[in-house]
């Protein structure tokens, strides 16, 4: 699978509006509950924690985003689950503490155009469940022609 040909700042901006086009969608693999897109979800396409990612890396999760809705809508999707403890910092009235927590995660997998596909949706405490992350394999990065 290739990128597109598009200079970084165009694949981005058209990933964008990929993204908030879809905004929440169901999962009948997921009893029917709403997968919501969250800045989370596209944020963690471009850095994960607080590291950026490179922008070839981008890339390759900005070309999978338009397969990430089909992945989650079909009803027979291959599906891992698992359960981690996670530490998250927070304010509480102007004091930071740690807060220990569980995430669920639901990775879809799914092989397009001899790309191995994984979107990866989240969970954290009572809290509706989100798109989280798209990686895939076998994608070549098309470099733009200079003139």
């Amino acid at each position: 699978m290739d990128t597109q040909k598009l200079g970084y700042n165009r694949a981005k901006q058209k990933a964008k509006n990929i993204y908030s086009k879809i905004g929440r969608i169901k999962s009948p693999a997921l009893g029917d509950e709403y997968v919501f897109f969250t800045s989370a979800g596209f944020n963690h396409l471009l850095r994960k924690g607080r590291i950026p990612r490179t922008r070839n890396e981008q890339k390759r999760r900005f070309t999978l985003l338009s397969f990430v809705e089909n992945i989650i809508k079909n009803p027979v999707a291959k599906i891992t689950y698992r359960k981690t403890e996670i530490k998250e910092k927070t304010n509480r009235h102007g004091e930071n503490i740690l807060i220990q927590s569980i995430a669920h995660f639901w990775t879809f997998e799914e092989n397009i155009n001899d790309c191995n596909i994984k979107v990866v949706i989240r969970q954290l405490q009572n809290k509706n469940k989100h798109f989280f992350s798209v990686m895939g394999d076998n994608i070549k990065i098309k470099k733009m022609k200079k003139h």
